[in-house]
């Protein structure tokens, strides 16, 4: 219940972060620092290398991005769906590891496959990814083009990849980025930009790296060399850049632009201060703003520097919770509506998806 939502904000992110490290880890995020790395690229399947296990072979074709996603037209009807795990798995694991793509929500869970739902559906169903080593599926990213992205971990946790689906959900590209990994967390953000860098950030520090498309690594990011003292929220906006939220020593949070190049803050690109006592549970892409974000104090705000835009344009008050439910932020649709998942105290009744309109 939203109410629920009170107290300082550093107490509120500490708690997020807590969970989100409890319930999105598991319990062997332990990263080896072994591993060489390896691009693969195939149209339909991957050999495995017999000798050490390892997935690789030669790029047989070159790759052709496919179309954009078709254009989904802004959806103003608000709506609740009584959500059921058919396979009793817990959708709160998804929080910060579901995007949309079109009409369809991909949801990582930690599992060896990846998980997709219809909008408006009560449910979900397994991507079904050839994925013989039975690998974990960590997070799931979506470019500009539609491709689905996922990050994936050995069963010990001491190899990483990245792997890009086909629209068939058909592996057709592997990255194996298994000596960048230099912490024991899985990232919280996984995220590519329109051209093609890929963005991990992990909960715990807030560090962050930066990789090409060939996986290769680009920059390494501190708060330390961002000069801010903490990152709030990050994600890739309606015109393909990378942007966080963040705030400085006066602890007011704005939002800006990451430039990929040099590794540091666009200080041209730089939203106006929020308000005071402002935290942030998700950010994404808008449909007529850059970005929109969700704030469990005050709702829906959007934000876009070359428009001038910063308002609160959902207030919580107007979002009709249930009562005696908690809710959490999974992701903002193609169609402009928040996607939040909620789950009441009388836990007999399950979760609920509840559909909020903030597009314009």
């Amino acid at each position: 219940m939203l109410n629920q939502f009170s107290g300082k904000r550093c107490v509120c992110c500490a708690l997020i972060s807590g969970v989100l490290l409890l319930c999105g880890c598991g319990q062997g995020d332990i990263v080896s620092m072994d591993s060489t790395v390896t691009h693969v690229e195939e149209e339909s399947r991957v050999e495995r290398n017999e000798t050490d296990g390892m997935q690789s072979d030669e790029i047989t074709e070159a790759e052709e991005p496919i179309a954009e996603p078709i254009e989904i037209p802004v959806n103003d009807h608000a709506e609740e769906v009584c959500y059921v795990s058919e396979d009793e798995i817990d959708p709160s694991r998804a929080i910060h590891r579901c995007v949309e793509r079109g009409e369809q929500v991909l949801l990582a869970y930690n599992e060896p496959d990846l998980y997709i739902m219809s909008v408006g559906e009560e449910k979900h169903r397994p991507a079904d990814i050839d994925n013989q080593d039975a690998m974990k599926v960590c997070n799931v990213a979506v470019d500009t083009y539609g491709r689905i992205h996922l990050l994936m971990a050995g069963s010990d946790y001491g190899e990483w990849y990245i792997w890009q689906l086909d629209e068939e959900c058909r592996v057709n590209k592997i990255i194996n980025i298994s000596e960048y990994f230099e912490t024991k967390q899985i990232p919280l953000w996984f995220l590519i930009d329109k051209d093609g860098y890929y963005y991990f950030q992990w909960p715990r520090d807030r560090s962050s790296i930066i990789l090409d498309s060939e996986g290769k690594m680009k920059h390494k990011l501190t708060p330390q060399s961002l000069e801010v003292s903490w990152i709030y929220e990050a994600a890739v906006g309606k015109d393909g850049g990378i942007y966080i939220a963040f705030c400085k020593e006066d602890d007011k949070i704005k939002i800006g632009r990451l430039d990929v190049e040099n590794g540091s803050i666009d200080e041209e690109n730089v939203s106006e201060p929020l308000p005071e006592n402002e935290t942030f549970s998700l950010m994404t892409a808008g449909t007529d703003t850059n970005l929109l974000l969700f704030s469990p104090y005050s709702g829906v705000w959007a934000c876009d520097m070359e428009k001038g835009i910063l308002e609160n344009r959902v207030e919580i008050s107007d979002m009709d919770y249930r009562k005696n439910t908690e809710y959490w932020p999974l992701t903002f649709l193609a169609d402009g509506r928040l996607l939040l998942l909620g789950r009441s105290a009388d836990e007999a009744s399950g979760f609920v998806m509840k559909y909020i309109p903030a597009g314009r």
